[in-house]
């Protein structure tokens, strides 16, 4: 694993879509997104991702805040069930993850240990993102899967 850095992300604008339950929908809830957009013909724009609002560790699974986002270039007349905004940008720290989603903890792990020992503070009301750089279907297998974890921080 590399070690993670200090990453500048600019706000983007997307279509998203807030889903509350278990994590390991997040895939599920794209694909109907993606679906959607190219069946209305507006094509996403750059590579999908999640923001997640709760700690797994310390949520139950059901009550899990989550919010799809898919990067769009124009603006969309019609947007279904869906919201097209500008998703926040900032500061934040990133490393890197190849493999399937379900072993993605040990990133989490490393992130966090490195906010705290390099004088960081995680801002939770952001939630942490995953850009799916490699996915399925883009992929043939789940060992390589592309994925960048992004935390919000601010120095302390």
């Amino acid at each position: 694993m590399s070690e993670p850095t200090i990453k500048d992300v600019s706000p983007v604008m997307a279509l998203t879509c807030p889903f509350t339950g278990p994590y390991n929908q997040t895939s599920a809830v794209m694909d109907e997104v993606m679906a959607w957009l190219l069946q209305t013909g507006h094509p996403y724009s750059g590579n999908p991702f999640a923001i997640y609002y709760e700690d797994p560790a310390k949520v139950d699974e059901d009550k899990l805040k989550a919010q799809i986002c898919l990067p769009v270039a124009e603006a969309l007349e019609k947007t279904g069930e869906y919201e097209q905004k500008e998703v926040e940008g900032g500061t934040f720290v990133s490393l890197r993850h190849e493999g399937p989603y379900d072993e993605i903890s040990s990133v989490y792990e490393t992130l966090f240990d490195w906010i705290k020992e390099n004088n960081f503070e995680y801002l939770e009301e952001m939630g942490t993102r995953e850009i799916f750089l490699k996915i399925l279907g883009e992929v043939d297998t789940s060992e390589e899967l592309l994925t960048e974890v992004l935390v919000p921080v601010k120095t302390k």
